[in-house]
């Protein structure tokens, strides 16, 4: 065994071959890590991982004696290496599973006997990779498999040598019996502590746990899978074995559930016997290997809960890194005795009240000790978390035990939240490490309320003693964590960041929003039947006890916020983009929650809300309609403004639902709250409601005739009129001219605003508060990013919303702006002569300032007019839209014109925004798709479209990828908004000009581009500098739907000559001028990646005929781009890529081409070996294409393909396993297809065998 260490640290510090050159090629931790993972990947076939590990520990005395025996300390190098070692070894035999022999069982007993620290306790690192190792071997040999045969000379000798070192080795037998011996075993060692108590007993113990839960990991998929070299199905089976067990015998997951639950309790009979039994403080909680040992097997026992039952056949299905937890366990019925239990969930309360640290504990001088104690309450909490996660079902007889289960632990959580609020309200001072501890454990309680009010439902919740008391603490508690977090930040000053606890106070108020979000919202309480009073009973608790909390909420935060924009105003700071989106982001979320609190009483919140308005809107009013202010914001405007817009924004949430995709409607506690138990009008919350939004009116009004005399004041807040506007779409989407179509019934709410006389001045108002808007903040982006919005939403309401935008005095002015402007770039000078045609409607001022918005705003605009005046009943509607369409027309057509006849040049400038702005305006049009009678729109741009493309003949346009990417754009938006509505004449004219456009911007941009990242820029924001190549694929992704195509065969005299081939010359042609662009700097940018190859695969699968016009080049840059798609993380384009492989394979030129580049098939095998079923399914499909040559059996064999694809036939014989049928059927192919060959002839009996 000597020399192995040296010999090993010879070889990590020479660099193996074909190390990679360049500026890391001589650094010590490359060849390190390059050199370990070559001796892995090679097998280590001189057993270096295990002779090293040997020598290293029979040096330091852990081997060659008893197992008490002293061992000396290892230092950091040898800590390093042997740690290597042993994850080096787990790996290798994974490898070599078959060739080790018996000699992995042996290796196995022994890096068991190493974690547990029999013999000598090692480092925590590498006890965890030995256990980690015995997990791994306990896995892969569980099921089963081929005989264990003997291994070579050096394992016997190898086997010689351990069995001399340890002579007292503990071995366990194979298959069922050593499964047994196992769980025996270590249930002696877990429970040893408790009649023998000693600090070593201790470690094996909480090492004993650690194992269980390691070995847990590995069954459930939560472990890394791939250093197995094994199909999908091999961690599937077992998953399923560890789960069900085999033939009747007890289940891996079973054992380790009992193993666990006993230690368990022996922990807790431990605890809470030596508690009663002494009056001192317990001696084993200031013990650190005791703590650990508890907190041990409290994890092993939460991770054997966690266990998600039934996810065998999708665990693996999914390529992402991320691990999805479920909310809710469902564990089966023959758990029941263990979980179940009254007396068990009594007794961990009370270990937990033993154990946690609180403000009356002694002093404790540790702060290791502190923290391991804490930790162990902490695993605790998370087991509590648990077990208020099991739902109704097989395990649970019938309700009342549910709902017994459900009071036990209610109980408990509220008894120790109530002790710790009483004890936080004596506002004794406590240390840091006190305060993190008591927040920890705030926070954990605060999941387990919620996580049990989530699971249990209101229904079960409000028949328990204890619902009341719980509907008072929570508002009690709500109150004190809001009113807290108030006074810190009055004292800081708003200074929020210097605050100490507000982080979990705001995690705890998250958890309690979501208490009241689940119960408010629960469809128990208002759906009708023989519970009807038993659930008004518990609306008016509701009503009565929690509702009060949404004033203090709204109160606090408000003032909050208030004072922390105070605080940034007068230091002159500012959140950076980032922190700032992802709060406003948290605050929406909470908002929205906290409307569902305030829903329980509306009127009750309306009025508090109002009271805070009628606080603030005089500051406010005054400020709008006072002297001009001169300066720069001062903290107190600031501190106002904040205040105004918050209450707001509390003001929306509760009035209204965010609903996108779905007609807006108004909330049904809105709705309910305005009709009184009598069935009449509830006058005072209709009238609350109504004060509240003539209040904002007159808000908004104010600061916009502000605007419009002072935009640069610095009293005027984009950030407030963003949130007005944002106030005004929800709710008159929602509440304005409600049609009998949405609403079952006439009257409360629903009439207030359902008559042309009440609706038509909303209207008005929201147009006026538009136009004013869009002519005297024309660059405020976030202001007419909402203004378009408001404008849109309110023209999709329908036919009766439209007459009244049409009758708005303000959308006419909107709609004659437009028309004179649509030739008018910013910086000209707008003609008097144009003006007047209006009639005075409009004044230079507006056309002035409408003209500055930018082109992508004004097609936006023109989007919402086109949209708002498409009733062909309504003359006046009619004569709107023809003259917007006329004057785009119009202006392109001059454009055309001068440049054609060279009276302007494409170099000039003003051509240049000239051309930018017609094409923003078509492509306005474009999308106007939600317009009545759409098929107008191809009417009118099918005779601009050769025209709009021609534009790429001037040499300047063409270079302009400005110009060029609008273009790509407009096409794009124009064939994916219109693709049912046009006629076999309108698409001849749109391929026609879309291939004209793609053939000049090949030329142009494609060529000689270079992709480059940088590395300053985020994923988003370099990807944006492609935007054209991404239209470029996706107007081609349009064009070959499956509507065009049904188009173009349909049979039409005008149409003779036309077909699918058209659809995949222009396809083919297109993908031509983009391949020149594509490599892995382009594919490296998801959006544009995922677009690409479905492009790629759907068309190499329609149209495979198609890729021999392709050059060598060409091909050649294709296949690469499919090999970088089958290595993405991304399934969907793995998936696709693998589809493109197979279809071109299919042609035996092509065919021969892929096997003749080195890296397709191996690529194919790893897709195939992967965890994603759809990646799985294409690859099977590519290779069984593939197969069907002669040429490339050779390959596959040497890939060991027939393996591969004989375990997954296998996993489809066996109903307990999961295999896809599509993937089986394609290995059948490949089977038929590799064993049909001669020279294969020999692989036909053992396939017939299987």
């Amino acid at each position: 065994m000597e020399g192995a260490s040296l010999e090993l640290q010879q070889l990590l510090t020479t660099p193996p071959p074909a190390h990679a050159t360049g500026t890391l090629a001589n650094n010590p931790h490359a060849i390190l890590h390059a050199s370990l993972e070559y001796l892995r990947s090679s097998g280590d076939e001189r057993y270096l991982f295990l002779r090293c590990t040997l020598e290293v520990l029979h040096s330091h005395g852990l081997f060659g004696g008893a197992y008490s025996s002293v061992t000396t300390l290892l230092t950091p190098d040898e800590e390093q290496l042997l740690f290597h070692c042993v994850t080096g070894l787990r790996q290798v035999i994974l490898l070599r599973w078959d060739e080790y022999g018996t000699l992995r069982d042996v290796v196995r007993d022994l890096m068991l006997m190493l974690g547990l620290g029999i013999g000598g306790i090692l480092p925590r690192t590498v006890a965890m990779a030995c256990l980690s190792c015995a997990a791994s071997f306990y896995k892969r040999g569980w099921t089963g498999g081929a005989p264990v045969v003997n291994g070579d000379e050096q394992q016997d000798y190898l086997n010689r040598i351990i069995s001399e070192m340890v002579p007292n080795l503990k071995r366990f037998h194979a298959g069922e019996e050593g499964r047994c011996e196992l769980f025996q075993y270590l249930n002696a060692v877990m429970t040893a502590p408790f009649s023998d108590y000693s600090s070593q007993q201790m470690h094996a113990s909480a090492m004993s746990s650690s194992f269980l839960s390691l070995l847990v990991g590995e069954f459930s998929g939560g472990n890394s899978s791939s250093q197995y070299n094994l199909p999908l199905e091999f961690h599937r089976t077992c998953h399923q074995v560890f789960e069900n067990g085999v033939a009747g015998s007890k289940s891996g997951l079973d054992s380790t559930l009992e193993l666990s639950m006993a230690s368990l309790s022996a922990l807790v009979g431990y605890i809470l016997n030596t508690a009663a039994n002494i009056t001192t403080p317990m001696p084993a909680l200031s013990d650190e290997s005791f703590l650990e040992m508890g907190s041990a097997i409290i994890a092993v026992t939460f991770d054997v809960i966690s266990w998600e039952f039934g996810a065998g056949r999708s665990k693996w299905e999914f390529g992402s890194s991320t691990k999805e937890v479920a909310v809710l366990l469902r564990p089966p019925k023959r758990w029941r005795q263990v979980l179940i239990n009254p007396d068990f969930l009594g007794a961990m309360f009370k270990v937990y009240s033993v154990i946690r640290v609180d403000s009356g504990t002694e002093r404790i001088c540790n702060r290791v000790l502190a923290e391991k104690r804490g930790r162990m309450a902490h695993q605790l909490r998370q087991l509590l978390l648990q077990l208020s996660s099991i739902a109704l079902g097989p395990i649970f007889e019938d309700e009342n035990e549910h709902g017994a289960y459900a009071s036990f632990l209610l109980d408990g959580c509220l008894t120790v939240l109530e002790s710790i609020v009483a004890q936080q309200h004596q506002q004794q001072p406590t240390e840091a490490l006190m305060e993190e501890l008591i927040s920890s454990e705030i926070v954990d309680l605060s999941s387990i309320l919620s996580r049990i009010t989530t699971n249990f439902k209101v229904q079960t919740l409000s028949r328990l003693p204890t619902f009341q008391r719980f509907l008072s603490f929570l508002c009690t508690f709500g109150r004190w964590l809001l009113e807290s977090s108030l006074t810190e930040c009055t004292n800081a000053m708003g200074d929020i960041e210097s605050m100490q606890g507000v982080d979990w106070k705001n995690d705890a108020i998250v958890q309690i929003l979501q208490c009241s979000d689940a119960m408010a919202d629960d469809y128990w309480l208002v759906s009708s039947g023989t519970h009807r009073a038993e659930s008004m009973n518990v609306l008016q608790a509701l009503a009565t006890l929690l509702a009060p909390l949404y004033g203090s909420y709204c109160m606090c935060r408000v003032k909050m916020l208030s004072m922390e924009e105070y605080y940034l105003a007068g230091e002159g700071a500012d959140l950076d983009d980032i922190r700032e989106e992802i709060s406003a982001l948290g605050m929406q979320e909470e908002m929205s929650s906290a409307a569902s609190l305030g829903r329980l009483n509306v009127l009750t919140s309306l009025t508090t809300l109002s009271g805070m308005f009628q606080d603030c809107v005089p500051k406010l009013m005054a400020l709008f309609t006072g002297p001009r202010i001169e300066n720069e914001m001062t903290p107190d405007v600031a501190a106002l403004l904040e205040e105004a817009r918050m209450l707001i924004v509390c003001a929306c949430h509760l009035l209204t639902d965010d609903c996108p995709g779905e007609t807006p409607t108004i909330p049904d506690a809105i709705s309910k709250a305005c009709i009184s138990n009598d069935g009449s009008d509830n006058e005072q919350s209709i009238m609350a409601i109504s004060s509240l939004v003539d209040l904002l009116m007159k808000v908004a009004e104010a600061q916009t005739t502000r605007v419009s005399m002072h935009p640069e004041e610095s009293a005027c807040s984009p950030l407030l009129s963003k949130t007005l506007l944002w106030f005004f779409r929800r709710w008159a989407a929602a509440y304005v001219f409600p049609t009998s179509d949405d609403y079952k019934q006439i009257g409360g709410i629903y009439g207030k605003w359902s008559t042309q006389e009440q609706a038509q001045p909303v209207i008005s108002f929201c147009t006026t508060l538009c136009l004013l808007n869009f002519c005297h903040w024309p660059l405020e982006k976030e202001v007419q990013d909402e203004c378009n919005t408001l404008l849109l939403a309110i023209a999709k309401r329908g036919p009766s919303v439209r007459e009244l935008l049409v009758n708005a005095p303000s959308f006419e002015q909107i709609a004659a702006l437009h028309a004179v402007c649509a030739s008018l770039r910013p910086n000209s000078s707008p003609s008097l002569s144009d003006i007047e045609t209006f009639g005075g409607s409009i004044t230079p001022a507006l056309v002035r300032g409408y003209q500055r918005l930018p082109c992508l705003d004004r097609s936006r605009v023109l989007t919402s007019v086109l949209v708002g005046c498409s009733d062909m009943k309504n003359a006046k509607a009619s004569n709107i839209l023809d003259g917007c369409l006329a004057a785009v027309e119009k202006s392109f057509k001059l454009l055309v014109q001068a440049l054609e006849s060279k009276q302007v040049y494409s170099t000039n400038t003003n051509a240049h925004e000239s051309a930018c702005l017609a094409i923003s305006l078509y492509d306005g049009i474009a999308l106007a798709s939600e317009m009545s009678a759409p098929e107008r729109i191809p009417h009118f741009i099918t005779p601009s479209l050769p025209h709009l493309s021609g534009l790429m003949k001037f040499d300047s346009f063409a270079d302009d990828l400005s110009i060029c990417g609008a273009l790509l754009s407009f096409f794009r938006d124009y064939a994916e908004q219109c693709i049912g509505i046009l006629n076999h004449e309108q698409c001849s004219v749109l391929f026609t000009s879309a291939a004209s456009l793609l053939k000049s911007y090949s030329e142009h941009h494609c060529t000689n581009r270079v992709i480059r990242r940088n590395a300053e820029d985020t994923v988003f924001e370099e990807e944006q500098k492609y935007y054209d190549v991404l239209c470029a694929i996706q107007l081609l992704i349009h064009l070959g739907t499956k509507d065009f195509v049904d188009v173009f065969n349909a049979e039409s005299p005008s149409t003779q000559g036309l077909g699918s081939g058209t659809i995949s010359d222009i396809i083919f042609f297109g993908l031509q001028q983009i391949l020149p662009l594509v490599s892995q700097g382009l594919l490296r940018f998801p959006t544009l990646c995922s677009h690409y190859f479905s492009l790629v695969g759907s068309a190499i699968e329609d149209y495979p005929e198609k890729i021999c016009f392709l050059s060598l080049d060409l091909f050649k840059s294709l296949v690469d781009s499919l090999i970088f798609g089958m290595c993405n993380s991304d399934s969907l384009v793995c998936r696709e890529a693998a589809r493109a492989i197979g279809n071109l394979a299919v042609n035996t030129n092509y065919c021969d081409e892929i096997l003749m580049h080195g890296a397709i098939l191996p690529h194919l095998i790893e897709c195939f070996r992967g965890k994603n079923v759809e990646c799985q399914r294409m690859a099977a499909f590519a290779i069984s294409k593939l197969s069907s040559n002669i040429k490339s059996h050779d390959q596959l064999l040497k890939h060991d393909i027939l393996s591969l694809v004989k375990k997954e036939c296998f996993a489809s014989s066996d109903q307990k396993l999961f295999s896809d049928h599509q993937t089986v059927r394609f290995c059948h192919l490949i089977i038929s297809n590799l064993t049909g060959d001669k020279g294969n002839f020999q692989n036909m009996e053992e396939i017939v065998n299987v």
